[in-house]
This record gives C-alpha cells, structure tokens and sequence, in this order.
C-alpha cells in the first residue's frame, strides 16, 4: 500500500509541473516516515523507506514519460 500511495504522489506533484512541489512531496514522504518511526512501538524498516522514495521517483518518471509521448512532434 505504501508503493501504490508513493507512486500516486509522485504522479500528482509531477503534474503540478514545479520542482519546489516535486522536492516538497519527496521531503515530506521522509518526515512521515520519520514520525511514525519515532511514535511507533515496534520496529522500522527502512526498506520501506527506501521502496516508497523508489515508487515516487518511479511515479515523476511515468508522468514526464507520459507528457513526452503525449507533446506534438513538428515535422521539418
């Protein structure tokens, strides 16, 4: 759940079209993670981490993939 959830943030900040959003969304994914790290009682996985910063990234990469296949191509 965490990877799907990743991925569609890292769609919907790419759509926004900002760096500042894109860079927000990533640091925000990791203060998240922090806190329930901090409050949870069990142990933490920082695989987890690592996957849902690979899903977002994924997620930007899919959207700019989409907008270049979707941009119109000028014939010379």
């Amino acid at each position: 759940m965490v990877t799907v959830t990743a991925f569609a943030i890292g769609l919907l900040s790419a759509s926004l079209r900002s760096a500042v959003y894109c860079a927000l969304a990533g640091c925000l994914i990791v203060a998240v993670f922090t806190l329930a790290a901090m409050v949870s009682s069990g142990t933490v996985s920082i695989l987890a981490l690592a996957l849902a910063l690979l899903s977002y990234n994924v997620g930007i990469a899919v959207m700019l993939l989409m907008a270049l296949v979707r941009a119109p191509r000028h014939q010379a």
